[in-house]
């Protein structure tokens, strides 16, 4: 067992770049995740009634944290995506 402290390492990140193709399909994964919460939270509230249920907990933690630390799928950038087409819907490319 290693008892000596650990240093932390700073690493300086170049900026992430997306495509207009990418942007798409994260807009795609917003609106299908977005679809996904709004079946699954009603089911939730009525599962959270029993305090013993973690299931639920756990569940409904994660759509929060997906949420949060996906910067909702990038929303700020959503009209990148938006001038690039749709991704899912008819016969688009």
């Amino acid at each position: 067992m290693n008892l000596q402290p650990r240093s932390i390492h700073a690493e300086l990140l170049s900026e992430a770049i997306l495509t207009p193709e990418q942007m798409c399909s994260m807009n795609f994964a917003r609106e299908e995740f977005d679809n996904l919460a709004r079946v699954l939270c009603p089911l939730l509230d009525v599962m959270l009634l029993d305090e013993t249920n973690t299931t639920a907990s756990d569940i409904a933690r994660h759509i929060e944290q997906i949420r949060l630390f996906s910067g909702n799928f990038c929303w700020k950038h959503r009209h990148l995506g938006a001038s690039h087409g749709v991704v899912g819907k008819g016969d688009m490319q």
